[in-house]
């Protein structure tokens, strides 16, 4: 199962599922949230601003550099993996 948080409209919620593609996520949402925030009146389609956790973010810049986008170290990009991520601090 795919773990972090994200941001929408500045609620932060728990990411529930998601595909390995990353075209789609689902978030857990507790229903006083839900009820006291604008979440409830949001339809599909409706814009939204999202926000990354900082791991998301992290990940991200290894895969830049990775691809030579940026400066800083080089890493392989099949290098990256949950053991890897433990290994430099995430988990």
């Amino acid at each position: 199962m795919r773990k972090g948080s994200i941001a929408i409209n500045g609620i932060s919620l728990t990411i529930a599922d998601c595909d390995p593609e990353g075209s789609w996520f689902m978030v857990a949402v507790i229903p006083h949230t839900y009820a006291e925030t604008n979440l409830s009146s949001l339809q599909p389609g409706s814009p939204v601003n999202l926000e990354g956790d900082i791991l998301g973010k992290y990940v991200e810049k290894f895969l830049r550099y990775g691809k030579g986008e940026d400066s800083g170290p080089r890493v392989v990009m099949d290098a990256i993996t949950p053991e890897f991520l433990v290994e430099h601090g995430y988990w």
